[in-house]
């Protein structure tokens, strides 16, 4: 294991360890960083967002309220295109506003704004105006679409381009920038359209920008960190009820219990269920319906869990295959694929790799693609797009649709593109700390004094620290089949330090047991109302 050390300064006490830490992050404005301004004060103008396109997008809107036209809210089916379609939907109810949501179906249409979905769309409505939210920005054809059908086209994204930033959709309004999630580009249109609406969303922002993992710095902490506070407040009736489903304690809500709780539940619906069941829970004013629309979500959820389990076991012995290649490519006709992201994602994690997982159908497959730190993985997969049908994505996290006739061709050109343009270095196993920790700072203290540095994602990641010095003196398997790993470790101090390993099953437990040095996470295990703490590997 090679170790990326932040910084070679071994800190000796608390206020040195948080200078520490700051500096790692390129943190100048202290006070900023621990006291984010609240999102309803910022000016769209810091966040990238272009002032003439939201004028002419709100007036629109404010045309098609007052004249009882049909508004169309175009979501998608994660947790980000949930909340924002809730976020615009909310802010539009609240102004009177005749509006529906809609959410494309992942199997049926696909991600997106597309020309299939809106002929389905029209087949029940008759709208006059649409909005997208969370996507729209690549939609090309299903923008031209909209105009001959003689509906009036806003989007709101965040997304990239996909051939630079003059190559747009023909839409009457573009509100969008990269440094925001969905959700709160949709939120800058709704304080537009209802201000008074503003404050009370936070709560679904909050949940969007952590879930979707933007960079938690400047103006995504500004949201995160008020997102939750909201949360820890919210009266809305689904939220509540999935906090509860999930048993968390509302008031000591983090971005942990968003990024591996909240979130995860939200994002099954669209995955393996219908995402309208996380839409309804968003948006339900009635305790009794968020209650069983939560229960539903847990079910969903548990489900998409052993689809989730299955598909990576398979994956892994696909990847044996592999050992030489720099981009790992997963394929087979039993993939959901609503977890073949998930299945991407893993395999990057546990082999250091950009991965590729793609559920195989009759007539066309869907590929989804997770990347590592340094390597851009939709700037790969379009080197071939003149094969594919479809595609879409950040450096980090890609989707895309081919015919099926055509996998074999493109999983080759994949292979050779993969091969040319990524550098070997940058697949070497290593792990980032911040510095080497004293055996003295490993306290729960310290661990009270980190949770200040909350919210942790993108930009701001929970730290993590290189113990030198430690003898293993306890491994147990611990989890479904065994594939975590709960290690006990001695310190110089004489005290012990118990330690979760997540996914470590297939470690060699023997070596493990050698080991003299970790990295870890030091966090506060909340547990029948003792506090303790543990490492988190």
């Amino acid at each position: 294991m090679r170790w990326e050390i932040l910084s070679p300064e071994i800190p000796e006490n608390l206020e040195t360890l948080a200078s520490l830490l700051l500096k790692n992050r390129g943190i100048t404005d202290i006070e900023k960083f621990f006291h984010p301004p609240s999102p309803v004060d910022l000016a769209v103008a810091e966040v990238g967002i272009d002032r003439n396109a939201l004028n002419t997008a709100a007036s629109r809107v404010a045309t098609a309220i007052e004249e009882k036209q049909k508004i169309v809210v175009f979501g998608d089916y994660d947790a980000d295109g949930i909340c924002a379609t809730t976020v615009l939907w909310e802010a539009l109810a609240a102004r009177g506003a005749e509006s529906i949501p809609f959410l494309p179906s992942r199997q049926e249409h696909g991600y997106g704004l597309s020309v299939k979905a809106l002929e389905d769309l029209c087949q029940t409505e008759q709208p006059d105006l649409i909005i997208t939210v969370d996507n729209g920005i690549v939609a090309h054809k299903a923008a031209s679409f909209a105009k001959d059908l003689g509906i009036d086209l806003i989007i709101t994204d965040h997304h990239m381009p996909e051939a630079g930033v003059d190559n747009l959709p023909a839409a009457l309004a573009i509100v969008r920038t990269t440094k925001l999630c969905g959700t709160t580009v949709a939120w800058f249109l709704a304080r537009e359209i209802s201000p008074k609406s503003a404050s009370q969303q936070l709560d679904l922002c909050g949940i969007a920008t952590i879930a979707d993992q933007v960079k938690l710095t400047e103006h995504n902490r500004s949201f995160a960190s008020h997102g939750l506070d909201a949360l820890r407040q919210t009266k809305r009736p689904g939220i509540v009820a999935l906090i509860q489903a999930s048993s968390i304690e509302q008031a000591n809500i983090t971005s942990g219990s968003i990024g591996f709780q909240l979130a995860p539940h939200i994002n099954a619906a669209g995955r393996v269920g219908d995402g309208y069941t996380a839409l309804r829970l968003l948006c339900t004013t009635n305790k009794k319906a968020a209650n069983a629309l939560a229960y539903e979500l847990s079910l969903i959820n548990t489900e998409r869990k052993d689809l989730t389990h299955n598909s990576v076991s398979d994956a892994k012995l696909q990847v044996g295959d592999q050992e030489n290649s720099k981009l790992l490519i997963v394929a087979s006709r039993t993939y959901h694929e609503g977890v073949i992201g998930l299945v991407a994602g893993r395999l990057a994690e546990q082999y250091r790799k950009p991965a590729i997982a793609i559920a195989i159908g009759e007539t066309e497959a869907k590929g989804s693609a997770r990347s590592i730190r340094g390597i851009n993985i939709v700037d790969i997969i379009r080197e071939v797009r003149k094969d594919l049908l479809s595609v879409g994505g950040h450096p980090l996290a890609a989707g895309f649709s081919l015919l099926s006739s055509k996998l074999e061709l493109v999983v080759s050109s994949l292979q050779t593109v993969a091969q040319e343009k990524i550098d070997e270095n940058l697949l070497l196993e290593t792990k980032r700390v911040e510095c080497v920790l004293s055996h003295g700072l490993v306290t729960i203290q310290t661990a009270e004094a980190l949770e200040q540095f909350e919210p942790f994602g993108m930009g701001n990641p929970r730290p993590r620290f290189l113990l030198r010095g430690i003898k293993i003196i306890d491994i147990q398997s611990v989890g479904k089949s065994g594939k975590h790993c709960k290690l006990l470790i001695q310190l110089s101090t004489e005290k012990r330090l118990p330690v979760l390993w997540w996914n470590c099953g297939e470690i060699d437990q023997n070596e493990l047991a050698a080991t003299t040095e970790l990295a870890v996470k030091l966090e506060i295990n909340n547990w029948q109302g003792k506090r303790s703490l543990q490492g988190v590997v």
